[in-house]
């Protein structure tokens, strides 16, 4: 090996760092062990899995006991904390130079997703940037049976147009997909739990002032059934015709609000970090804030041009 290549090594070697997978868990029983399993699986093993349960009902904790492995740190919550900070806790509590994975209590991982997140983040992580990476995902059914083998291709997602433009819309960045670094996990702590979910407030920072990269793995198999938060039915595509007919007459008559939680998130993340934002991506945020008094059809009409500039068609 010439010079050149022990120097890439070495840099290659310091910029690596160790993987703590954290797990927010409530009531989980029916499907954490194989979750559980599928992490043990990986080809390459983390070095901790914290798991912060919230005050579980069922045998969540004692089906976690079971398993008996030293990687595997439980801790259980006193008080129940909600899903965000139950998550903050969990980063916390892991090694302090650790990149940080999340994963969710109900899905299945692909074996060598920690092989692949990792590998990227140390090509993309300085040490100073918050830096995230994310994945696509398969969606199967409480049966494990396949119901989309892409969800970026269901939902008519260019991974490469994303932006904080289409973002502010919507977030279609998942968090069971995500690795951070350290730098990232701080702005994490700082975030407001009850405003939003952890991982639209974090798709927002690093495509704002941050260091992001997507890869186009299917990494996971995010399970929907009847207790996810993280997608709704009609997030995936299930509304039905009839279904949107009422939802337009009711949001044309004013009995319903269009994107009231995204101009909430909006103003909530331009109070927090309109210091650190570029003049255009202060342009952008307060562009989509103002059309929150607009009437609905400008509104929708907006997102339809912001989806049909970055993804083509659009999305739904």
């Amino acid at each position: 090996m010439n010079c050149w290549g022990l120097i890439y090594q070495k840099a290659n070697k310091m910029s690596a760092r160790g993987i703590s997978v954290i797990m927010a868990t409530f009531n989980g029983e029916k499907y954490i062990l194989k979750q559980l399993e599928s992490i043990l699986s990986q080809s390459l093993i983390p070095d901790e899995i914290i798991i912060c349960d919230d005050n579980s009902t069922d045998c969540t904790v004692s089906i976690i006991n079971t398993l008996n492995n030293n990687i595997i740190k439980l801790y259980t919550n006193e008080r129940q904390l909600g899903v965000v900070e139950n998550f903050k806790k969990a980063a916390k509590l892991a090694l302090p130079t650790n990149w940080i994975v999340f994963a969710d209590q109900d899905d299945v991982w692909e074996l060598n997703k920690l092989q692949l997140l990792t590998e990227e983040m140390a090509r993309l992580d300085n040490g100073t940037v918050p830096a995230l990476i994310y994945s696509d995902l398969k969606i199967i059914d409480k049966n494990d049976k396949i119901i989309a083998e892409s969800f970026w291709a269901q939902q008519k997602i260019n991974p490469d147009k994303i932006n904080l433009a289409t973002l502010l819309y919507g977030n279609v960045v998942t968090g069971c997909t995500m690795i951070i670094n350290q730098a990232m996990a701080a702005e994490f702590f700082l975030m407001d739990s009850s405003a939003c979910l952890h991982d639209e407030w974090l798709a927002l920072i690093v495509y704002s002032i941050g260091s992001v990269k997507f890869l186009n793995n299917k990494l996971v198999l995010y399970r929907q059934h009847e207790s996810n938060i993280t997608f709704s039915d009609s997030y995936v595509g299930k509304q039905t015709f009839f279904d949107g007919v009422v939802n337009d007459a009711q949001l044309l008559s004013k009995k319903r609000k269009f994107l009231p939680h995204q101009f909430k998130l909006a103003k909530l993340f331009l109070a927090k970090y309109r210091l650190k934002l570029n003049s255009k991506q202060l342009k952008t945020i307060e562009r989509f804030i103002d059309q929150e008094d607009k009437n609905y059809l400008f509104q929708r009409i907006n997102r339809r041009l912001t989806y049909s500039k970055y993804f083509g068609r659009g999305q739904k």
